[in-house]
């Protein structure tokens, strides 16, 4: 009998995500906003996972990369 959990497999983000999270960079970068949250949405929810999981190892998060990207703090 197994007593150790499997792990489970990281979740992988889609090549769709990856090309809206690449947009929502390039919208923050030319200020249009709008148009940065609307690629948000349109994130399935596996790939968010799999993005969220991806920043936290390395010390980030989403909102730090989004302020990087964009004119400042997000209010």
């Amino acid at each position: 009998m197994c007593t150790q959990p499997a792990t489970v497999p990281p979740a992988c983000i889609s090549l769709m995500a990856i090309a809206e999270l690449r947009d929502v960079l390039t919208a923050l970068e030319l200020g249009q906003g709008p148009t940065a949250i609307a690629g948000l949405m349109a994130i399935d929810a596996e790939s968010w996972q799999a993005i969220e999981h991806r920043l936290a190892t390395v010390g980030g998060d989403l909102r730090r990369l989004l302020e990087r990207a964009g004119a400042g703090p997000l209010t």
